[in-house]
């Protein structure tokens, strides 16, 4: 083998050489992508060793921004959609290409023309070249879809903002829950303490002969289902506290509390379309249906820019070796236009297929814009219910107190009988119970309105870190 077929048998395999360890590296490069999230996901679990037995509703939130998977999967998706967009993007540059080869035949072979020849054919081969392409039009396709990418990166940064709105509410529904459980097992506690008393009342006035047996076990039997309505608050308590747990996305099974109270003052909710007129303007969800839109829009685009012819300039540089002949540089350089004039329907039908979604899109707006506005309906008739019914308990609570203190004291003077003292006893429990119930379903009623309205919500319903209501 000459000078010449050795030297470019060696560039051509060092170049082969190269291309294999840039793609090793690559890989390697992967798998140190891939392995960041680990490192984090190490990082965080060694975060979440602390104390959560004194969580706000803010801190419950700020936990669930962190560790939710739910909302880390669509926040990672937005990678996805950016690297789409830089494929997009890439048409726009030239795309160069590296062809290097080396190859031997029999020189007995037939000539070029398919005939005998008498003169010697040659028997190596070997070239080492760079060809170049690039774009100068495409009827808009790059164009368009990597606007149609970034546009959907766009809307996944919104499909992320909901998901966080989503997983706020959910905390929040899980947060108030969990007080509600709390509040329920302080009324059961007391409740059956009353009972407890009332029941060693009877017992004593039982004995004494001013009551009949009748009275005694009436007390007891209360006292026993006090005692079940405090083990069933003490499994809810529990319960509650595993579902916020999972809602925020720890992992560790640490024992897990909450500080918080409900308000001492409610306000009544707003103008139901003043909050929707709010909702059109800053709901994520709407914001990405209409980049959805928009993103059909630029895709019929670009399926319409097949239509057109694809004029690039192309170019080729390159050293070829024969052992007859020797080695020679080589070029190849002009205007090319492709214009693709039968492909049997196919753009046609990607046309069709693209204005399909996009009546789909606009259609899935509207369905969306008619369920989110019954949402805010039935969440502002849910606050305003609620609203009253805390107004109405709270003072049905003030009269059972003194219906409570009244018949235990006429009892005791022997003017009122047992189930007098036990019937407002059950009376004052009931109206505690509604109280809680009506108070919370107006905090988790308030979180549905934010949650509709979106993050760009006014002020009135801005949550502070007691766990109630800016007031």
């Amino acid at each position: 083998m000459s000078a010449n077929t050795t030297q470019l048998t060696f560039i051509s395999m060092t170049i082969i050489f190269l291309f294999m360890l840039s793609g090793t590296s690559g890989y390697s490069e992967t798998e140190g992508i891939e392995g960041i999230p680990m490192t984090i996901t190490a990082r965080a679990e060694v975060a979440q060793r602390i104390d959560y037995q004194s969580l706000s509703l803010e801190d419950c939130l700020a936990l669930a921004r962190k560790y939710n998977p739910g909302l880390i999967g669509a926040t990672e998706r937005i990678q996805e959609l950016v690297a789409d967009y830089q494929a997009a993007k890439s048409r726009f540059f030239p795309r160069l290409v590296l062809v290097s080869y080396y190859e031997r035949t029999n020189p007995d072979r037939l000539s070029a023309g398919g005939g005998l020849t008498t003169q010697p054919l040659f028997k190596e081969e070997a070239l080492a070249s760079v060809s170049g392409k690039q774009i100068l039009y495409d009827g808009g396709k790059t164009y368009y879809n990597s606007r149609a990418a970034e546009i959907g990166a766009e809307a996944q940064r919104q499909e992320v903002q909901r998901t966080a709105d989503e997983v706020a509410f959910t905390v929040t529904d899980a947060f108030y829950r969990l007080i509600e459980a709390k509040e329920n097992l302080k009324v059961a506690r007391e409740a059956l303490q009353q009972r407890q008393e009332f029941a060693t009342l009877t017992e004593a006035f039982f004995k004494a002969g001013k009551v009949t047996q009748l009275d005694s076990l009436r007390a007891r039997s209360q006292v026993s289902e006090a005692a079940q309505a405090k083990i069933e608050a003490e499994n809810a308590v529990s319960l509650a506290r595993e579902i916020i747990a999972r809602a925020i996305g720890l992992k560790e099974e640490a024992p897990l509390d909450i500080t918080g109270r409900l308000s001492d003052e409610l306000t009544p909710a707003a103008d139901i379309n003043s909050l929707w007129q709010e909702a059109l303007k800053t709901n994520p969800e709407i914001k990405k249906l209409d980049l959805e839109i928009e993103q059909s829009q630029t895709q019929i685009k670009a399926v319409r820019g097949t239509y057109f012819p694809e004029v690039s300039l192309q170019g080729d540089l390159g050293v070829r070796h024969h052992d007859l002949g020797g080695t020679k540089g080589e070029w190849l350089g002009g205007v090319f236009i492709e214009f693709p004039f039968f492909e049997g329907g196919l753009t046609r039908a990607q046309v069709a297929k693209a204005s399909s979604q996009y009546l789909q899109s606009i259609e899935k707006k509207r369905d969306r814009l008619d369920s989110l506005k019954v949402n805010l309906a039935a969440a502002w008739r849910d606050q305003e219910n609620a609203h009253q019914g805390v107004i109405t308990t709270r003072q049905t609570v003030v009269t059972n107190e003194e219906a409570y203190a009244s018949a235990q004291a006429l009892y005791r003077n022997g003017k009122a009988i047992g189930l007098d003292v036990l019937q407002s006893q059950v009376d004052l429990t009931g109206s505690r119970f509604n109280t809680i119930k009506y108070a919370v379903a107006y905090e988790i009623a308030r979180a549905r309105i934010k949650q509709i309205i979106g993050s760009g919500l006014s002020e009135s319903y801005q949550q502070s870190n007691i766990g109630g209501q800016n007031k």
